[in-house]
């Protein structure tokens, strides 16, 4: 019995134990998927060169062929053995012309000649490296956006490429080098977001924002096709969809990129960063100062805030918890402290199914304090020198990052779970004076009403409707 790709696909999976998955940090694309993938690309009456880059199984190389004509000819590349006989077998069903290339991506050299690159890449962190382009070098920090490259070097002028990566790309520190390198290399013609973080790929236990990329090798489109809330039970066709400018969508010179238009409402504030303020990282990371942490009070030393110490909107010292509340005198040979004063803490982490992505707390602490590496904090000096904000700022800031058009605001730039202060620094901010208002008509406490917070910042800037 002849077995159909989808079937070549999910016996691969049963097979695949989860000890092989975690070394291979390769998620096996379910059929829905790589067919909506492979519906983005354009259409063509002649035969085509594919590249299906990390085949695994050869699904989306497979779907891709048997949407094109007689004599499209298709190259597989795919480390792992058994996993390129399934490639194999899912793509001589579609395809007379299939080469098969047992080996890393790494040792395979490719010449720009492809019509259509397709891949859904190992999602793994790696140490910084440099991946060599003709433009120069590009820092790249995870396995997909390496596959990533390599695939946009190998189109042909004109080609076109489908990825199925995380949205990770699209915002952070990290990624600021590839983002710029990417969308001066080659045109961004479609961003498909999931809606869920669990449908599209069910069967093999992963958790994380996935999206679709398309790229072609041209000058930029006039449009970029968005679909922000996608979901694989559907074919794309049948789905909500828009196209925008690619300029509305890209913010600051890291070139962070949004899956929406920015509230119409926003168009009038300017960045944080250009209000007088900065964001920057708490400097204690605990593994490395386990030697300054204390248990208890001593004399001479100081607090140490977590986002356990995170109540609601106002962070407390001490608190109940497993971690150390205080580091001894030794800390002030390190660089840790930070001056005492008025701040906004802002939790790094945060998951899309939580009620705010953002989660900030008003501080005023008394004496100089350590804050933990999982915090961020808004101060008014510089990336080189901390300077505690007005204390009203302060509060009024805090309040402002606890409404939901600021959350709906990070969670379009944001696909990851860490709140990064690259992305923080952008967003858009009310001039100081009307953060000092905003704090005049609302304290900040800790079981803050977000409702009653979105109702006082709709009244101050007269919207007639908070989201």
């Amino acid at each position: 019995m002849i077995r159909t790709i989808a079937e070549i696909r999910d016996e691969a999976v049963g097979e695949l134990s989860s000890e092989r998955q975690q070394q291979l940090e390769q998620f096996l694309t379910p059929m829905p998927v790589a067919e909506q993938a492979a519906s983005l690309f354009s259409y063509t009456n002649t035969p085509a060169r594919i590249l299906d880059l990390g085949a695994g199984t050869g699904i989306l190389g497979a779907v891709t062929a048997s949407r094109l004509v007689h004599g499209t000819r298709v190259v597989a590349i795919e480390q792992d053995q058994i996993l390129a006989e399934y490639a194999k077998a899912s793509l001589r069903q579609v395809c007379d012309d299939v080469r098969i290339i047992n080996a890393s991506v790494f040792d395979v050299l490719l010449e720009p000649e492809f019509t259509r690159v397709i891949l859904n890449p190992p999602y793994k962190k790696i140490k910084p490296m440099i991946i060599p382009t003709a433009g120069g070098g590009v820092k790249v920090t995870n396995l997909y956006a390496v596959f990533l490259a390599i695939a946009i070097q190998a189109l042909a002028e004109g080609g076109e490429c489908v990825a199925i990566i995380p949205r990770s790309w699209m915002n952070g520190e990290y990624f600021k080098d590839f983002r710029k390198w990417m969308l001066a290399e080659c045109s961004l013609d479609a961003l498909v977001v999931y809606g869920s973080r669990q449908e599209h790929f069910k069967d093999m236990d992963i958790l994380q924002e996935i999206m679709l990329l398309k790229v072609s090798k041209r000058p930029q489109t006039n449009r970029v096709l968005i679909y922000d809330d996608a979901s694989p039970a559907m074919p794309l066709s049948e789905q909500h969809s828009i196209e925008v400018p690619l300029d509305s969508l890209l913010l600051g010179r890291d070139r962070i990129l949004r899956v929406q238009q920015q509230d119409e409402r926003l168009a009038d504030f300017e960045p944080l960063c250009n209000r007088g303020m900065w964001v920057s990282t708490g400097k204690l990371v605990w593994f490395r100062n386990r030697d300054i942490l204390s248990l208890t009070e001593t004399a001479d030393g100081y607090p140490l805030y977590w986002s356990d110490n995170q109540c609601g909107s106002v962070a407390k010292h001490p608190v109940e918890c497993n971690r150390p509340q205080w580091v001894t005198e030794e800390v002030t040979n390190r660089n840790i402290l930070l001056p005492a004063g008025s701040y906004c803490l802002v939790n790094r982490f945060s998951a899309k199914e939580q009620q705010r992505r953002i989660h900030a707390s008003y501080i005023a602490s008394p004496v100089n304090f350590a804050a933990d590496n999982k915090l961020n904090y808004i101060h008014s000096g510089t990336s080189r020198t901390t300077v505690p904000l007005d204390d009203a700022v302060a509060r009024g800031l805090t309040l402002w990052l606890s409404t939901s058009i600021i959350d709906e605001w990070y969670r379009q730039i944001s696909g990851s779970t860490q709140v990064n202060a690259t992305d923080l620094r952008q967003l858009p901010c009310p001039e100081k004076q009307q953060l000092m208002t905003l704090a005049d008509l609302l304290p900040v406490e800790e079981n803050l009403d977000l409702g009653k917070v979105d109702q006082v910042v709709g009244r101050l800037f007269s919207w007639t409707k908070m989201v």
